[in-house]
């Protein structure tokens, strides 16, 4: 459980920095200082960026410094980051990856035993077919059967993570 809430927590503390690219908090002031609200106070407190990753992340400015840091921290996050920076390769945008890492993640969750994470990812999971259940039906309303396709599986044997286990076996 505390993964996976770990995870989460890294989740939000990249999408804020993305999402405070082109406000006032991306300003040098609004970074890191003591006044309410800085981008550095809108962080979490828990994860596995933090405090290391999360201080890089206060340093970023824009999306080349993004990239900087993202290759200072590591695996996973640099494959989540290349899949942003390359958008023409899979039309996956950077939520997209997040999602998929989640559902594996949330997976795993029943693999485990005597902890309440199994409780915690079957509802996210059930969030998860229903956020693929809104897409699918959105793209039968505005007839883009083409992108049908192109949603998070659960507990499915063609989920790109489980294609990856077993190419490697």
């Amino acid at each position: 459980m505390g993964g996976l809430l770990r995870a989460k927590a890294d989740q939000r503390a990249i999408n804020i920095t993305l999402n405070s690219f082109g406000t006032p908090l991306n300003e040098p002031t609004m970074r890191e200082g003591d006044g309410w609200p800085t981008r550095k106070s809108l962080y979490p407190s828990i994860g596995f960026l933090y405090p290391q990753g999360t201080e890089l992340l206060v340093k970023v400015s824009d999306e080349a410094t993004m990239t900087q840091a993202m290759e200072q921290i590591g695996l996973p996050y640099t494959s989540i980051w290349n899949v942003h920076q390359s958008t023409a390769v899979s039309d996956k945008s950077i939520d997209d990856a997040f999602f998929e890492r989640e559902v594996s993640m949330l997976e795993l969750a029943f693999e485990n035993q005597m902890h309440y994470g199994c409780f915690y990812a079957y509802v996210k999971l059930k969030e998860q077919e229903i956020r693929n259940l809104v897409w699918i039906s959105e793209c039968i309303v505005q007839q883009q059967k083409a992108e049908i396709n192109k949603f998070v599986p659960v507990f499915s044997l063609h989920s790109p993570w489980r294609i990856q286990l077993n190419s490697g076996r």
